[in-house]
């Protein structure tokens, strides 16, 4: 009986063990982590809006990818929206910011914050080659395309269709947001 009594207790001490220490390290990186993840987020937000200093959530109401929206502000005047919203790729969720001017009711930017598409394919979604094709365009629903782009239309990333028409669907969502809420 010993020779099973002992080999449980040692593994249950140790599965013990374990458990308080993941539980101590994880009490003890939660803050930093998400201090880390507030300032990534603010840092997108000027990216995406850079004419706003201030960017305040509002109460809307969320639907399809939409996460949520920040009002910009410059002092105490509206200079845009930020929408959040996190569509599915092709392998999870991508998080990404889109920034809308009110004034010239364009496209200001688009940012990926977090993904898990494909290295060296649909990670190219998180660099400014990329995103910048969103930069400047207008409220009109916009298209994927794979050759030369028209105005409305952006060209996706060669092997990563999926990634781009996820974003583009979702810039499409924040634009339709935009023009649908309360004036």
């Amino acid at each position: 009986m010993n020779y099973i009594f002992k080999p449980a207790a040692t593994l249950f001490l140790t599965a013990v063990v374990i458990v308080i220490a993941l539980s101590v390290c994880f009490n003890f990186t939660k803050e930093p982590i998400e201090r880390q993840k507030q300032k990534t987020q603010e840092a997108a937000m000027k990216q995406v809006l850079p004419s706003a200093s201030n960017y305040i959530k509002i109460q809307t109401e969320t639907k399809g990818s939409i996460a949520a929206v920040y009002e910009g502000l410059s002092g105490n005047i509206l200079t845009g929206y930020v929408v959040q919203l996190s569509p599915p790729g092709y392998s999870g969720n991508i998080d990404l910011m889109v920034g809308i001017s009110v004034s010239e009711e364009k496209i200001t930017g688009i940012r990926v914050i977090k993904h898990t598409e494909t290295p060296g394919l649909g990670s190219l979604a998180a660099k400014k080659d990329f995103y910048s094709r969103y930069e400047g365009k207008s409220l009109v629903p916009l298209s994927v395309v794979r050759s030369s782009p028209d105005e409305n239309e952006i060209q996706a990333i060669t092997s990563a269709t999926i990634t781009t028409k996820a974003i583009t669907g979702a810039v499409n969502e924040a634009i339709e947001w935009f023009i649908g809420r309360e004036k």
